[in-house]
Order: structure tokens, then sequence, then C-alpha cells
């Protein structure tokens, strides 16, 4: 009978109960999802400016707690997600922008950027540049809209050494490139400071991601994502055309996870891309599961992605590892809490978006009649090179293979 010296015992006692951390990790994971309920519905099929559908969702931080934005067609409302899985209606805009002949939902996309004061929101119409406040918690105080008949696409606004700042087309003094870079000091406040003229493209700017406190991947009517580094004043100089095909449009194909150096991209007919951005100019990808999406979000280990228009194309997937399907079987037609209509308006029940609360116990489920909860708070943290599975997640070398 082989002898094994004390170290040994060690390792091998150490790399046995990894094993078993791992595959118990598994076994939860199979089955960890529930249904968190709706927290808006409109339970029709029928499409008119005066009856909400849910388009688009995103998080955002102020004042030290988490909000949620929601797009409702031609509006944006706000929830405080102090507890994730219990979303509280805080406040709404009342933008009134027309809609356009007869199209029913005319808010194109939007952007809301961590404790920034002023947000942007653009319209088949136009652009409404919208105030905040200066509150505990978010307010629609004040809004001015500028409108165009150049059908504009989208905008974003960041914050970059204590300013804040605009890309947008179409505003005044548009410097008539692919976007205009505005310091953004309000809605009747925007001073041109830069031209974007984005080498072999020119066309649209559709909307952007912050990575860290000096790269942004900027969206254009190509659906690539280009690399942006900002400079002193909010200059922004081009990095390169990143690997990464995504959708920048209303319900987004593109998630970061910073805290991770991670982030999901999807796209139609191209699969889910898993990438590591933790050197932003450079992002490579690490993983990728085939399948026709578009639509994407995660927070680390896990990911959603979905076809937009396509009622029971969601699917979850655990990417800690590496990119597996996880629990399947809760995303099933026949569940309840995957059709909350009755017939015929079950048709309408599509994913548009989703987002997860910056914990990662809740996902804030956009399907155009409901706007839901995905629980996650039963799935197990992610586990990391040294089988500790808690503390910041910057701290250790890496995940697990």
């Amino acid at each position: 009978m082989m002898r094994l010296r004390a170290g040994e015992k060690f390792c091998l006692i150490y790399a046995l109960a990894f094993l078993a951390a791992l595959m118990l990790a598994g076994r939860a994971v199979s089955g960890c999802l529930a249904d968190g309920g709706t927290f808006r519905t409109s339970l029709n099929c029928r499409g008119e400016p005066s009856i909400p559908k849910f388009f688009e969702v995103s998080t955002f931080s102020w004042g030290g707690r988490d909000y949620l934005a929601l797009n409702t067609g031609n509006e944006l409302s706000l929830y405080r997600i102090t507890d994730p899985l219990n979303p509280t209606p805080e406040t709404a805009s009342h933008f009134n922008v027309g809609n356009q002949g007869d199209s029913d939902y005319d808010l194109l996309n939007y952007s809301i950027c961590d404790d920034c004061r002023y947000g942007v929101a653009t319209y088949k119409l136009g652009t409404v540049l919208f105030d905040l406040g200066t509150g505990a918690a978010p307010r629609f105080v004040a809004s001015r809209f500028y409108g165009t008949s150049s059908d504009p696409r989208g905008a974003f606004t960041f914050e970059h050494g204590g300013a804040q700042y605009l890309l947008a087309n179409y505003l005044p003094d548009d410097c008539g490139s692919d976007a205009t870079l505005y310091r953004y000091g309000g809605p009747q406040d925007i001073e041109p400071v830069g031209c974007l003229d984005v080498p072999g493209f020119a066309g649209k700017f559709i909307n952007g991601v912050k990575i860290d406190g000096s790269y942004l991947y900027l969206g254009f009517y190509d659906n690539w994502l280009y690399i942006y580094r900002v400079g002193s004043g909010g200059s922004l100089s081009f990095v390169a055309k990143s690997p990464i095909r995504a959708s920048m449009a209303r319900g987004k194909g593109f998630a970061v996870d910073r805290a991770a150096g991670l982030a999901v991209s999807s796209f139609v007919n191209g699969g889910m891309r898993v990438w590591n951005i933790s050197a932003p100019a450079a992002p490579v990808e690490v993983a990728s599961v085939a399948g026709n999406f578009g639509l994407t979000a995660m927070r680390h280990p896990f990911a959603w992605v979905a076809q937009p228009m396509a009622p029971d194309s969601s699917r979850t997937f655990d990417i800690g590892a590496q990119p597996v399907p996880m629990d399947q079987e809760f995303w099933s037609p026949d569940n309840p809490w995957n059709n909350h209509n009755p017939p015929p308006a079950e048709q309408c029940e599509w994913p548009t978006s989703a987002a997860f609360s910056p914990d990662g116990t809740a996902m804030y489920l956009a399907r155009y009649n409901v706007a839901q909860v995905i629980d996650f708070s039963a799935c197990p943290p992610p586990l990391f090179a040294d089988g500790f599975d808690g503390g910041d997640t910057s701290a250790w070398s890496a995940t697990v293979p």
C-alpha cells in the first residue's frame, strides 16, 4: 500500500474537497432559478401609445442605492431595488413626446449613468435631455425635447473627471460626423467639445458602455463595438474596432460585469460569446455557444440570452466554469411564469430585454406584456481558483477553468 507524506496528504485532501465543491455547485445550479413574480403587466396584444408595453430594463446607482429603469414604450419608469427581489415604484417620466405617424412605441433608446444627474432618451422624432435632480432619490424634475426629422437612433451619457458628457446625433451644433461629443451641464446646457469620425464607418450612433474609468465601448449602426479611450476634458481617442458584434439598440446584445472583468455578447445567428475584458483595449473571446440570439444580460457567473420577439427563446448559462446550459426546464412554455396571458395574448409575451441586479440575486426581464423578476438568490456564488466563494472577486487570480 502506497504511503503519502504529510504534504501530499494535504494536497490530496484539498483536491478532493475542491472537486466536491464543484460537484455540489453543479447540482445547485441545475435547479436554482425561481419565479419572482411580475412588477408590471399589460395583459393584451393591443399596441397603442396609451397602453404601456415593456421594452428595455437597466440598472443604475444613485446616492448609494440601486435603481431600475424600465422603458414602457414612450416613457421611463424608475424603481428602487434596495430589496432586489421586490422592485418598488419610485417615479415616472412625463416627456409627452408625440408619435411618428401611426407608430405606437417610439422610445428607441435611453442612457442613465451611475450617480449622474442628467440622462438622455431618444425617440423617432427627436431627443429628450432630462434632469433627475439633486435629491436623495432620482426625480424627473426638468426636460427638454430637441426635435428632428433626421431619424436619430440613440445617445449615451457618461461621467469622467467629475464632469458629465453626452454622445448624440442631431442636437444643436452637431458637427456632422458619426457622433458629436458634448459637455453635458443640463437639458439646456450642452457644449460641443469634439467630433467622432469612426475609421472605416459612416453612419448613426446607437449607444455605449463604460468599461472602466478610461475606456468606452461604443455601438454604431453597423452593429460592431468600437473601443475609445477617454482623456482629459472628456476627449475621446480611437483605440480599435473590437471583435465584438452586438446591437446596442433597444434591448441590447451586450452586457458587462466590471468586477469580474467579463462581458457577454449575442447577435443574430452569431451565438453567445464570452469575453475577457480585463484589458479593455484588447477584449479576448474565452468561450462561445452557437445559437440565434440577440439579447443579453449577465452577472458573473450567470448569463441570459434570447432572440427578440421569439416567445420561448430565453436560455440561461453558468459561465463560471464553462458555458453550460443551466436550468432550461425553467424556461419551458408549460410553466405558468412563462405565460401570464390568456389566449390569444400569450402570443405577445416575447423577450425584449433583461438586466441583473448589481448583487446578482435578481434578473429583471421585460417581455412586452409583462415585466417580471427572475430569482437567482438560491444559485451558488462563483467559485475561484483557491476554492473560496466569497470576498472581493477582484482579489482572486482566476475563475475555475
